[in-house]
């Protein structure tokens, strides 16, 4: 089945005046905040903008260093790089900020389109620590570091760019970041806002979803999850979204580029799969038992005992396993008594939601177990 690859393959020569914007653009787009274009795309949003081809000559050409992308992510780039469609974009407004001891991890891009339209992109999660702690924090607290920036980009855009329509987008968190910053640009530019492009962001933890602006910028929010979704329906979440087939099995269906595709539109599916079900139901069950003050000490604890590792990022952990391990047990055993007794816990709490789930599940009938 075709995948965004296929896409650029068979419409990568029509420009978007031909064929104007729609969700597989708009994820291709949310996907482009993942690669590391600051320093050759202006920050200032208001500042001369840079094609997209001339990005990517300036990226490849560049020494390599500090960079996250996936291999996949990169070729992707190269191939948008090197369509008609894409290349002749202009690229403005490149960020990112990564920092442990804010506990942030932020990036963001806008695309100027044709016809007076400007495409907001916020990057999910990377492969660093900072990244998923925040990530974690976003289970007890709203808004962390991350949604507030991304609101100020946003804001700063629509300033700099008054007279443009605006199409706002994300991958993963950058989904949850493209929603929480147009539902708070505030008056002055959410009317310009057309559609939010959230493709399997988590959800909320706060009553974002009942808030007046929420509601009224709801049927402009087109939400994507693929089959097997964990990402796209934790924490309080929208049930308005479009369930899309992947090529790729369980946890790794979150990967948008096994997302498939049949023209210009995605390949729908009638329902999720038992995976996903059944996840999500282990998943709230082990967030909801949690108060906010024992996630937030969990999540603390949890990321002391990464961090002790001396790896920046999670492929660092798993690319140098045994001294890891070594460093994480030694942490874990010289931690508080009262650290260690959160983090046992927790991995109780989460077992016995497996537990319960599982035991419901077995009492189905057989038909509805494999729905």
């Amino acid at each position: 089945m075709s995948n965004l690859f296929d896409y650029l393959a068979w419409r990568g020569d029509l420009s978007f005046g031909n064929a104007p914007l729609c969700a597989v653009d708009a994820l291709a787009l949310s996907l482009l905040s993942y690669i590391r274009l600051e320093g050759i795309v202006p920050r200032d949003p208001r500042a001369e903008p840079v094609r997209l081809s001339d990005a990517a000559k300036a990226y490849f050409s560049r020494p390599v260093t500090g960079d996250h992308t996936t291999a996949q992510n990169l070729s992707f780039f190269r191939a948008m790089a090197d369509s008609a469609r894409f290349g002749p974009l202009r690229l403005i407004g490149a960020q990112k900020e990564l920092d442990r001891e804010d506990g942030i991890q932020f990036a963001a891009i806008s695309v100027l389109l044709p016809g007076q339209n400007i495409f907001v992109s916020f990057e999910g999660t990377d492969d660093t620590l900072v990244g998923w702690e925040e990530d974690f924090r976003m289970s007890y607290e709203c808004p962390v570091p991350a949604q507030l920036r991304a609101v100020e980009y946003l804001r700063a855009v629509a300033a700099a760019h008054p007279l443009r329509r605006i199409y706002v987008g994300g991958h993963s968190k950058g989904g949850n970041l493209a929603m929480y910053a147009a539902v708070h640009s505030g008056p002055a530019f959410r009317y310009r806002i057309r559609t939010v492009f959230n493709n399997d962001g988590p959800g909320f933890c706060d009553d974002t979803l009942s808030s007046a602006e929420y509601l009224e910028l709801r049927d402009r929010i087109q939400t994507f999850v693929p089959q097997s979704s964990v990402v796209g329906v934790l924490l309080e979440h929208d049930t308005n979204y479009k369930i899309v087939k992947s090529s790729a099995k369980g946890l790794l269906q979150h990967d948008a580029l096994s997302w498939e595709i049949c023209g210009a539109d995605f390949v729908y599916a009638a329902e999720r799969t038992a995976f996903g079900e059944q996840t999500e139901a282990i998943i709230d069950g082990f967030v909801n038992e949690l108060s906010p003050e024992r996630k937030r000490r969990f999540s603390e604890a949890l990321f002391t005992v990464l961090e002790s590792t001396k790896q920046e990022t999670l492929s660092g952990i798993a690319g140098n396993k045994m001294q890891s391990l070594r460093n994480a047990l030694r942490s874990f055993v010289g931690l508080d008594p009262e650290m260690r007794e959160v983090l046992t816990q927790a991995v109780s709490a989460l077992n016995r939601s497996r537990k319960t789930v599982r035991r419901a599940r077995a009492t189905l009938p057989e038909g509805e177990k494999s729905s």
